[in-house]
């Protein structure tokens, strides 16, 4: 599934940035790309890349399989792997660290209510933009984003 964030809405025509619900695949399934490589690849196929799911281990070879392919196509090496994140980082159990860091300097601290009742890409959102070094102001877009949609 292809989840959309409104703080990213400006580039899903074109897709001229990896948008978030695919940089979350690419963490999960432990594949490096770039925004070169990105790029490269025409917008049929980073369409195609945003749609496919990755629930469990086939659709995972599948996504990794796919991008392969396109790295091999259009860059003549294989695709680069990493170790991939685990999930856990950012479970129901409990609101991650830099999650709760971040939204408590905006004087709002996420709360674990808040945080169970979130779906797992949104939990995703709030932690991978909680941790970035760059660009705060895409956590607090998030953040409003989800409690505007839990009124």
């Amino acid at each position: 599934m292809f989840h959309r964030f409104r703080y990213e809405s400006e580039f899903y025509p074109t897709l001229n940035r990896l948008p978030l619900s695919v940089r979350m695949k690419l963490d999960l399934t432990g594949i490096k790309l770039s925004l070169k490589d990105w790029l490269a690849f025409s917008i049929e196929e980073r369409q195609v890349i945003c749609h496919l799911p990755i629930e469990n281990q086939e659709e995972q070879a599948a996504f990794t399989a796919y991008l392969d392919f396109l790295c091999q196509k259009y860059n003549g090496s294989p695709v680069e792997m990493l170790p991939p994140l685990t999930a856990s980082l950012w479970d129901t159990s409990r609101v991650p660290e830099p999650v709760l860091d971040r939204s408590e300097t905006n004087g709002q601290a996420v709360t674990p209510r808040e945080w169970s009742h979130w779906k797992f890409h949104e939990r995703y959102a709030l932690y991978k933009n909680a941790i970035s070094k760059s660009e705060p102001e895409k956590f607090y877009a998030v953040l409003a984003e989800l409690r505007e949609r839990a009124r």
